[in-house]
């Protein structure tokens, strides 16, 4: 029997809980929750056990100190805060556990990866949708581009990937279906991109445009994060790549607005109380998925590949599974299946995902739709 842990036990933390326990519901994993709060934990539980229609053993574990601790098993699962996560993953190292993570944090993932080189077990980094899913989807409609056209050049590479309601009012246009914070650190913190054949930062916010996606017409920008290390592993093959978050139009106009208002006081957290002050949450939410990949042919006409995903809240036994807590924590989930198989040591980069046992992994097909017999 495997162990696996979740550490933190929020939205994402116990629908990991569910999407394991209700799939492997003989016994084969074992699930436990760790938390600061033995609270939430126990709130988490509850709510498997509701989503899952039975009780199923679930250990939960206080955290008192991150340092101190010393959990045995043989994954952990690491759902919280990026700013946390180098700590988890020290934990996984001293205590010979394979790791896999959420985070968008760029600094974090670049510690992680050096102290986790040469290690025996896997760390799987930024493995949730985007950084994570997106970023294999893409790598495979890359190589769908390559054999269908391997005379030309890629030049474009685009990544879009919005978490939205299905109900929006002005001044925002949008409303929270995830962390507030993580919303607000993704608009201020720098973009990494692949423009013009070199790797590079630019501002978040900074490059908006217009697509329509199925008849729907959205606005994207760049936000951090989400490229994973895509920008670095295409840089000596593809002109130009990026990831945009996708928004109604008009959201990108005020935030703009906002940053203004805030002037030398703007950071996380001051846009975060902004956007909250006149933002709701909800819970029926929609997560959209994109991905284009382009090049000129010989006569100097644009051929372009593209695919685009959609995915909905799901009921278990009265319980909604969201959008975004699907494809967060089922990406994760098939990470730790990729984990348990074994063959996976030391840092592990979205680029370095295997794509078929990852995209044709039984989780991924579960919450994502069975989609990859599209790419062949």
């Amino acid at each position: 029997m495997k162990k696996i842990i979740i550490v933190g036990a929020g939205g994402i933390g116990k629908a990991c809980g569910l999407i394991l326990l209700e799939h492997f519901s003989k016994g084969e994993v074992k699930v436990e929750l760790a938390d600061i709060s033995v609270s939430q934990c126990e709130r988490a539980r509850r709510w498997i056990y509701n989503g899952l229609g039975k009780k199923q053993e679930i250990e939960i574990l206080e955290i008192k100190d991150l340092a101190s601790w010393n959990p045995t098993g043989d994954i952990l699962l690491d759902c919280t805060p990026g700013r946390y996560s180098v700590d988890v993953a020290k934990v996984a190292l001293k205590n010979n556990m394979h790791y896999a993570n959420l985070t968008e944090h760029v600094s974090e993932t670049k510690e992680i990866i050096s102290i986790t080189r040469g290690s025996e077990n896997g760390f799987i980094l930024q493995t949730g949708l985007a950084p994570g899913f997106i970023n294999v989807f893409t790598n495979c409609l890359v190589d769908l581009f390559e054999k269908s056209h391997p005379e030309i050049q890629i030049e474009h590479v685009k990544m879009r990937v919005g978490a939205l309601s299905p109900y929006v009012t002005s001044p925002s246009y949008y409303a929270f279906t995830w962390s507030p914070v993580g919303v607000s650190t993704e608009y201020l913190n720098d973009a990494e991109v692949l423009k013009k054949g070199k790797v590079q930062m630019e501002p978040s916010l900074s490059q908006r445009e217009d697509l329509i996606i199925n008849g729907e017409l959205f606005e994207a920008d760049l936000t951090s994060g989400g490229a994973s290390d895509l920008p670095d592993y295409y840089k000596n093959k593809i002109e130009n790549l990026e990831y945009k978050t996708l928004r109604y139009p008009g959201h990108y106009s005020r935030v703009d607005q906002l940053k203004e208002m805030l002037g030398n006081d703007l950071n996380p957290e001051t846009l975060k109380a902004k956007m909250l002050d006149e933002t709701s949450f909800q819970e029926d939410d929609r997560v959209l998925i994109y991905s284009s990949v382009a090049g000129r042919n010989e006569a100097g006409y644009w051929m372009e590949k593209n695919k685009h995903l959609e995915v909905r809240p799901v009921n278990f036994n009265g319980i909604v599974l969201t959008g975004i807590q699907r494809t967060t924590a089922s990406a994760l989930c098939q990470s730790a299946l990729l984990l348990m198989a074994g063959n996976l040591k030391g840092p592990v980069l979205q680029s370095q995902i295997p794509t078929k046992p990852f995209l044709s992994g039984l989780f991924i097909e579960q919450h994502y739709g069975n989609f990859y017999e599209d790419f062949k």
